[in-house]
């Protein structure tokens, strides 16, 4: 099992979760998606926000409850509750 926080043959966690915020919002590969907060991008409305959750458990290996997917209102909310999991282990 790899940890969320390695990097060993393949994408950093940065990358992963990068890459995961264009693919669930359907955004442009040059966007910076580190300033992103929820309801500020035409894209990250409600719809984008389930998007993205399913993009991120994906991509993660993990399952986001409720609390999770409430939390997450920017992308250092996403980084922040990935990295819980992965040190919670789940």
């Amino acid at each position: 099992m790899s940890s969320l926080n390695s990097a060993q043959d393949g994408p950093s966690f940065e990358q992963m979760l990068s890459e995961a915020f264009k693919v669930g919002l359907d955004l442009p590969a040059e966007t910076d998606v580190t300033t992103l907060v929820f309801g500020q991008h035409r894209h990250w409305d409600s719809l984008g926000h389930m998007s993205l959750v399913i993009t991120l458990e994906q991509t993660f290996g993990v399952s986001l409850g409720e609390k999770d997917v409430l939390e997450i209102d920017s992308y250092a909310s996403a980084a922040a509750v990935l990295r819980s999991k992965d040190r919670a282990g789940s």
